[in-house]
């Protein structure tokens, strides 16, 4: 797993394709893209963003959890 504050988005039945667009879009307008200041893992149930600095991750858990 990548290191740094991890921010944990569970997948939900309600989501829907643009929804996760716009977290998604929103995550690299602010961060840009992954492996400078955020990472991510997906699997079947969430998607983690892994933030190297932890106001990066608050902010998002805050815009986007």
């Amino acid at each position: 797993m990548p290191a740094g504050t991890r921010v944990r988005i569970p997948w939900k039945t309600n989501h829907d394709i643009p929804t996760w667009n716009q977290k998604c879009e929103w995550a690299v307008k602010t961060f840009g893209l992954p492996g400078d200041k955020f990472d991510t893992h997906a699997t079947e149930d969430y998607m983690d963003f892994y933030f190297k600095d932890e106001r990066d991750a608050i902010l998002f858990e805050l815009t986007c959890g």
